[in-house]
């Protein structure tokens, strides 16, 4: 609550990311990485290895965002 008791209100998505998880050859650990669309390499945050990964289509990842309108289309229309 802010100093004048007013409540906040609630803040709606302003943008959204989609997370791919890879999971590390070496231990089995689920590693995010942010939509990545080029062939590189990911290291683990448990074992810290580094291994390559498979891209993932950057298509996918614009119509995805495209028809959720960044995040904003995504919010619950009965909490509004």
């Amino acid at each position: 609550m802010e100093r004048s008791g007013k409540p906040v209100e609630p803040v709606r998505p302003s943008e959204m990311e989609i997370i791919y998880l890879y999971t590390c050859p070496f231990c089995s650990r689920d590693v995010p990485l942010l939509a990545p669309t080029r062939p590189s390499m990911a290291q683990c945050d448990a074992c810290r290895k580094s291994f390559p990964i498979v891209p993932v289509d950057e298509k996918a990842i614009r119509y995805v965002r495209l028809m959720l309108a960044g995040g904003k289309a995504s919010v619950d229309p009965e909490f509004l």
